[in-house]
């Protein structure tokens, strides 16, 4: 069991947080305990900060219970993704300044990346990996005092990270037909790489300045010059490689296909797609590779057009453009993990610091991330737009709650001033 430590089972306390996470306007323990019945605040914190459940074993069960959930669908795809988590401070595990895709700037936060499995509009998040910049890294003291594992001190790009959870995907049985991901993993030679040799299929999108082949390049060795030195061993060419943007034809050509990609509440989402064999190489290595190019244009009003580039390593014909382009349009519902996560579950509005707190915290999301996605999967006839709103709706107005009377809501108030003091008390003078 997931909660089951040698001593205790932690299962209702594990059930009052998810409750919590549904039930209260933000994520936070405080909030938490003052919804839910029979939680109690310092049994609810050691749960998630001390107690030694294992978080790995969490994450595998979402895995396979999503993977199980997608068990009838025709394609399922892995997609792989990095969301930041504003944080205040500097002590809470891996913050820092760094990019963060929520504010679209250098901010101060926590970046993790995700792994989610998605099929036709259903989608759940099933795993994470913390980004730990080299100022936590190169800090063995600070990774020691915030819990960071002696295995995980050593620094990873967000790029190794995923391939990690690929990796491990695989390992644990997970079912997917695909991987996909932004320009971040896409524009990555080596990303690709690596999918190759694990046998994975892909459709990762990449930057329009992203540099391809339209001919296979023709390879050679320099001849050495003059006596001294070693022979070159770094492969040229003097082919030119073009920016897959220039590929794109005029939108007046027949090239272009009309895809219907969805349903939506506004009616089909509808866009025009293009896909063509280009090459790739990565600059030195003695063999360049055939790739799928795949470009979808989708109508933003106006006249204007927004378009988006991806590379799969499909075999020529082995699918249809109007597949490829369903592939790359999948990785939307990436987003709508974060979005319905962060609105929905308290993604990140938790207030712990500790690497154990924080992959306890997202183990729990996902859980309550998955019953959403349960939901949706069991009712879609009846309900065929029930979204995770509702579901969280439901929620609250099915479990009883703290607070219904005038007594409850003091005696909440009380306790809220109590622990502020207790607080101020532990920091000292400032």
């Amino acid at each position: 069991m997931v909660f089951k430590t040698r001593s205790h089972d932690k299962m209702m306390t594990a059930l009052q947080y998810v409750k919590g996470l549904f039930q209260s306007r933000k994520g936070n323990m405080e909030r938490m305990v003052e919804h839910v019945v029979d939680s109690e605040y310092y049994r609810m914190q050691h749960f998630i900060s001390v107690s030694p459940w294992d978080a790995r074993v969490g994450f595998d069960k979402v895995a396979s219970d999503t993977s199980e959930l997608f068990k009838n669908f025709e394609q399922v795809a892995l997609l792989l993704d990095e969301s930041g988590h504003l944080k205040k401070g500097e002590h809470s595990v891996g913050v820092s300044r760094q990019y963060c895709g929520n504010t679209g700037k250098v901010d101060n936060c926590q970046v993790a990346v995700y792994a989610a499995l998605s099929a036709e509009k259903y989608y759940g998040l099933i795993d994470t990996a913390l980004f730990l910049p080299e100022s936590w890294t190169g800090a063995p003291k600070r990774c020691k005092a915030a819990g960071v594992p002696k295995e995980r001190r050593k620094h990873k790009t967000k790029v190794e990270l995923a391939l990690d959870m690929v990796r491990h995907q695989l390992e644990i049985g997970t079912e997917f037909d695909f991987v996909g991901a932004d320009g971040l993993y896409g524009n990555s030679y080596w990303f690709g790489q690596q999918l190759d040799k694990l046998g994975v299929l892909y459709v990762l999108e990449v930057h329009k300045d992203q540099v391809v082949y339209t001919e296979p390049p023709a390879l050679y060795l320099p001849e050495k010059q003059g006596e001294k030195g070693r022979p070159p061993s770094r492969y040229k060419t003097n082919e030119k490689p073009v920016d897959v943007e220039k590929l794109t034809p005029p939108r007046s050509s027949k090239k272009w296909q009309q895809i219907r990609l969805r349903k939506r509440g506004k009616g089909d989402l509808v866009c025009m797609g293009y896909a063509r064999t280009v090459y790739i190489w990565d600059g030195e290595s003695a063999n360049w590779e055939a790739r799928q190019l795949i470009i979808r244009a989708t109508a933003t009003g106006h006249g204007n057009w927004e378009y988006k580039y991806a590379l799969s390593n499909a075999g020529e014909g082995e699918f249809t453009t109007e597949e490829l382009v369903r592939m790359q349009s999948q990785r939307y519902f990436v987003e709508r993990c974060f979005q319905d996560a962060k609105q929905e579950a308290g993604m990140s509005d938790y207030q712990i610091r500790g690497w154990l707190a924080w992959h306890h915290h997202m183990v729990l999301v996902m859980m309550a991330l998955h019953f959403i996605l349960s939901e949706k999967i069991l009712f879609q006839k009846e309900y065929p737009l029930l979204s995770a709103y509702d579901i969280r709706d439901i929620m609250i107005r099915t479990y009883s709650r703290k607070g219904n009377n005038t007594k409850d809501i003091l005696e909440q108030i009380r306790k809220r001033h109590n622990q502020r003091g207790l607080e101020r008390m532990l920091r000292g003078p400032s």
